[in-house]
């Protein structure tokens, strides 16, 4: 597969989720957090798992505190697994919020 087609379908994936997204030269999508706008997420193809299916390819997904400059969490998921990190990264998010406040 080749590199268009491969951010072509993180593309496709993000706005399953109503995630709007640019790439970055650094060969990564970027968009801000649904619900933290201050929040930026960060993604892009991890690589597959040897012997398994297309699906379980890996997505490497960062989400980073725009004011602070600080990394709150980072993942590398099978694609499947997509919107539960999602999920997961508006919870520490919010967790993040309250600690630094």
């Amino acid at each position: 597969m080749t590199n268009l087609n491969n951010y072509q379908k993180l593309i496709a994936l993000a706005n399953e989720y109503g995630i709007n997204c640019q790439a970055v030269p650094e060969e990564c999508l970027v968009a801000s957090l649904p619900g933290y706008d201050d929040f930026l997420l960060a993604f892009t193809w991890s690589g597959a798992v040897e012997g398994e299916p297309p699906d379980h390819e890996l997505i490497a997904i960062s989400v980073q505190d725009i004011t602070k400059e600080v990394t709150v969490a980072a993942w590398q998921i099978p694609t499947y697994l997509f919107g539960n990190v999602l999920r997961q990264a508006q919870m520490l998010v919010a967790a993040h919020r309250d600690f630094m406040s």
